[in-house]
């Protein structure tokens, strides 16, 4: 297995399909200009044969407004903040229930840390869908007061999962 950023000239996106029409389209047709643009990274899950993509993961930049935050952790920041955004996961419906999904949120949690010693991101976010929700609470993340499908981690907790796995 190897994840790598999106290659659209090596990587076969066509095939790709998770079950969700949604996240089948943003790899197919919006990753790429997302990337064009600077606004997401894509990357990608492989195996030996590396066009064929078992799953992907989006990461970006996003902004917390204070007040939406659990009280005891907005008090200790100044104004809003700027975060990791992992704006989609998918896997393809061939490899599913194989911890794939696991694989490849390790792999982002490990680039949004990493990318955090040069631009500073005190959290990780997502945005999920009811299905996928207990997935991400069962890896440390935790939901945004008003916003139940809004989840965060912040980098700390993201460090100990790190050492954990």
């Amino acid at each position: 297995m190897k994840i790598e950023r999106l290659d659209k000239n090596k990587h076969n996106r066509n095939h790709f399909d998770c079950g969700e029409p949604a996240l089948n389209n943003y790899l197919k047709a919006v990753s790429g200009q997302h990337d064009k643009k600077n606004l997401s990274r894509t990357f990608v899950l492989t195996g030996k044969n590396e066009s064929q993509i078992w799953g992907y993961y989006s990461l970006a930049l996003c902004t917390v407004e204070l007040d939406q935050l659990p009280e005891k952790i907005s008090k200790k920041y100044p104004s809003a903040l700027h975060c990791a955004l992992i704006g989609r996961l998918a896997v393809s419906k061939a490899f599913q229930r194989q911890g794939l999904g696991e694989s490849l949120l390790i792999d982002a949690i490990r680039k949004s840390i990493e990318s955090s010693e040069l631009i500073p991101t005190p959290m990780i976010i997502v945005d999920t869908k009811n299905s996928a929700k207990k997935f991400y609470m069962n890896m440390g993340f935790q939901e945004f007061p008003q916003t139940k499908n809004k989840l965060f981690m912040p980098l700390a907790v993201a460090t100990d999962v790190l050492v954990a796995t």
